[in-house]
């Protein structure tokens, strides 16, 4: 579907998961702005330093896919990323191999479960933002000519 994203976090949740991560005592930064790169690879010392100029807080694989399939299925959606390493921008730093990032990955999954351990209670089913309704409008197809079993099959995403 054509499903608004402009804004592709879900600034309710985003804040929750903020308060929740901050509880964990992690460092914690509240915003920025994530780039996703096709992986799964590493950059190139020139992507890396392009994107540092872009203004890019974060480099990562997923968040872009997530984000629209949460927003086409009305789910809530924010990101907790877990930093594994600098990529190759900081010269003084080795380039990034995959067994550095798998070591800081193991730590950052310990964390990802604290972190939720402290979310799940502060969630809430009822919502008053609009990713519930953002794919409202997005599908321009008739639904007569929709067949019905193709119908049932989408109800959950599409009512």
């Amino acid at each position: 579907g054509h499903v608004a994203l402009a804004d592709p976090v879900c600034l309710d949740t985003a804040g929750i998961l903020n308060i929740a991560a901050q509880k964990t005592n992690a460092v914690v930064h509240d915003g920025g702005t994530y780039i996703c790169i096709e992986g799964p690879q590493f950059s190139t010392r020139a992507e890396s330093n392009l994107y540092r100029h872009w203004g890019v807080d974060v480099i990562g694989m997923t968040n872009a896919t997530e984000a629209k399939l949460a927003r086409e299925a009305g789910l809530c959606y924010a990101t907790l990323a877990l930093v594994t390493d600098y990529d190759c921008w900081k010269e003084e730093e080795e380039p990034v191999t995959l067994g550095a990032v798998l070591k800081i990955m193991h730590k950052n999954v310990e964390l990802a479960q604290k972190v939720l351990k402290e979310l799940a209670p502060m969630l809430k089913a009822d919502r008053i933002c609009a990713c519930g309704v953002a794919a409202q409008n997005a599908v321009v197809t008739d639904p007569k000519k929709v067949p019905v079993q193709l119908r049932d099959e989408l109800s959950l995403l599409f009512g």
